[in-house]
């Protein structure tokens, strides 16, 4: 039986970096298509909708189109939480239903643990119960793993 609606998380540890620029990095939103596994395009908005957002603060929208194991989707989310260089958290509006959000702690001198954690409903119900079976969230989690190890790389190269 499928594990409904159990966030899925993932944790990693980022050595030599320091937590602001980590941060940075995951206010950058037009590069997460560079490291985030399944993201084929990602954007900021203004609170209306209409046009890029200069900076990623509460009531700013992040457009997401989605695509992995066949299946592209589009999520849109209002921030509703930065505080910097700690915490970041959305509520999704379109495609998906829940929230989520990226953590950054110091776990020892030199080294920062940084976690995601994502809660979702998406319609239809069909795509929804299949999201949430044992192989999809297994796939989810080894991409958002995948993704930490790619963002680790491109903080390094940027």
């Amino acid at each position: 039986m499928p594990e409904r609606h159990r966030p899925f998380r993932a944790s990693y540890l980022v050595s030599g970096v320091e937590a602001e620029k980590i941060f940075a990095a995951l206010l950058d939103v037009r590069t997460f298509p560079e490291w985030a596994a399944g993201v084929r395009s990602s954007r900021a908005l203004d609170p209306t909708g209409r046009t890029e957002a200069l900076q990623v603060r509460p009531g700013v929208k992040l457009e997401f189109t989605l695509s992995a194991a066949g299946l592209t989707h589009k999520v849109v989310s209002d921030v509703t939480l930065v505080e910097p260089p700690h915490r970041l958290e959305w509520t999704y509006i379109e495609g998906a239903f829940g929230g989520g959000g990226w953590l950054v702690e110091e776990e020892a001198p030199g080294a920062i643990r940084i976690t995601i954690a994502t809660d979702y409903r998406v319609r239809p119900s069909w795509l929804d119960r299949l999201a949430h079976k044992p192989f999809f969230r297994r796939l989810t989690e080894d991409l958002l793993r995948r993704s930490m190890r790619r963002f680790d790389a491109h903080l390094r190269d940027g």
